[in-house]
């Protein structure tokens, strides 16, 4: 059997990061992000997490499947890295003083981590770099968006 191609490399890093954030996920709780308890609600707020990274990773696969452009690392870690300092950045000011900081900077990887896999089939870095931008407002939004309609969260 040959060398993996980068393709199959990309896919088993996509699949590798759903194993991990599955993971990441059932080891976290409402206290790591300063958020209160609902009872009754855990499942619904795990199946939520897992349903909205699935859907990103799923989206990622797709893009790496159909797009004929050849895997371009560089991308990845260009979307990764704007990623991960937006939403540092970002962090500052969405994120309770009194949530774990390494459950945070945990779930800024993932965003970092989706945001480059969605970028990996990118031929320009430079165009990955500004991809970053709204990739990262379409996860916020769409993980916001799930989980208000999961009833884990109310916006008020």
């Amino acid at each position: 059997m040959g060398a993996l191609s980068a393709r199959q490399k990309a896919g088993l890093g996509m699949l590798l990061a759903w194993c991990l954030y599955v993971a990441f996920a059932l080891s976290t709780d409402w206290g790591d992000y300063a958020l209160v308890g609902q009872p009754g609600r855990y499942a619904r707020w795990i199946v939520t997490r897992l349903s909205t990274m699935s859907f990103w990773l799923s989206v990622a696969a797709l893009l790496l499947w159909y797009r004929k452009h050849p895997v371009n690392w560089r991308s990845f870690c260009y979307s990764f890295a704007v990623t991960g300092v937006i939403a540092v950045l970002i962090s500052f000011s969405l994120v309770s003083g009194k949530a774990n900081e390494a459950v945070v900077v945990g779930s800024i990887a993932f965003y970092a981590v989706v945001s480059g896999f969605l970028c990996v089939t990118v031929r320009k870095s430079a165009v990955a770099t500004v991809v970053a931008f709204p990739v990262l407002g379409a996860q916020l939004f769409v993980d916001t968006v799930a989980h208000m309609f999961s009833g884990v969260f109310r916006l008020h």
